[in-house]
């Protein structure tokens, strides 16, 4: 008599492989600095955006600080995407992991949920950090600060959705590019610079761009897309980069 074994189903191998990459996600010094510095722009981004103005009271006052405080937020968390898929890449963890999870599609879409993970704990963080940074400034200028204010619902709403798209975006980018200072370099370069000129010379074109759809979802003052919008064509950039990035993952000698 003959006995089989069952391989595991995709879902139970798609779940341990995601439970190895949590025992890692934040377990670098670097990627802990990541989670620090998001909340500390946060309440540095809305002190400075308050204390510019003479009237804080102000609806549009209020969107845009709310919103450009929670744009960090986004920032680091496609840094953590990206350094946690590059930094298994050079220093060449990819490979033990596929020791125990020789699927690659399975590893990198365990990869992929983990960051969103770790990006909504961004978000969520960022979120808190805002609302507490703009409450503690009110108070310390004797106003109160509306929480229930749709402005600041909507950036809230917004950053919790968009920060773990970002991170997913990071994950997928690191696998493309590969070499971790070319991903971050060039990445940093594409949002901050590349995607601020689109934005303000080409408004009807920049508008799609990724990063600015993130921007967007933090209920940008400007003249962007609307957020639901915005919020679906993130995650279109994230299943399209995502899948992208394992036809090169496929490809590569690892």
């Amino acid at each position: 008599m003959t006995t089989t074994t069952t391989a595991p189903r995709t879902v139970e191998r798609l779940a341990s492989a995601a439970r190895a990459e949590r025992l890692t996600a934040l377990a670098t010094p670097a990627a802990r600095l990541l989670l620090v510095m998001s909340i500390v722009m946060a309440v540095l981004s809305v002190v400075a955006n308050l204390a510019a103005v003479d009237d804080i009271t102000d609806d549009s006052i209020v969107q845009l600080a709310m919103h450009a405080s929670t744009v960090p937020t986004l920032i680091f968390s496609i840094l953590a995407g990206l350094y946690s898929s590059t930094t298994d890449l050079r220093f060449g963890l990819m490979d033990q992991r596929l020791l125990s999870e020789p699927n690659r599609a399975v590893a990198l879409c365990a990869k992929a949920i983990t960051a969103a993970q770790t990006g909504f704990l961004y978000g969520l963080l960022g979120a808190i950090t805002a609302v507490v940074g703009a409450t503690a400034y009110y108070a310390a200028n004797g106003e109160s600060f509306d929480v229930g204010s749709p402005f600041v619902r909507d950036a809230l709403v917004g950053v919790i959705i968009a920060a773990p798209l970002f991170a997913v975006l990071g994950v997928a980018i690191g696998m493309l590019v590969g070499n971790q200072p070319a991903a971050i370099g060039g990445t940093l370069a594409w949002l901050l610079v590349i995607e601020p000129i689109a934005i303000v010379g080409a408004p009807s074109f920049g508008k799609w761009f990724p990063g600015a759809s993130g921007i967007a979802l933090t209920n940008d003052p400007g003249s962007l897309l609307d957020q639901v919008p915005a919020g679906l064509l993130l995650v279109s950039y994230a299943i399209a980069a995502v899948a992208l990035s394992l036809w090169r993952f496929e490809q590569a000698d690892v």
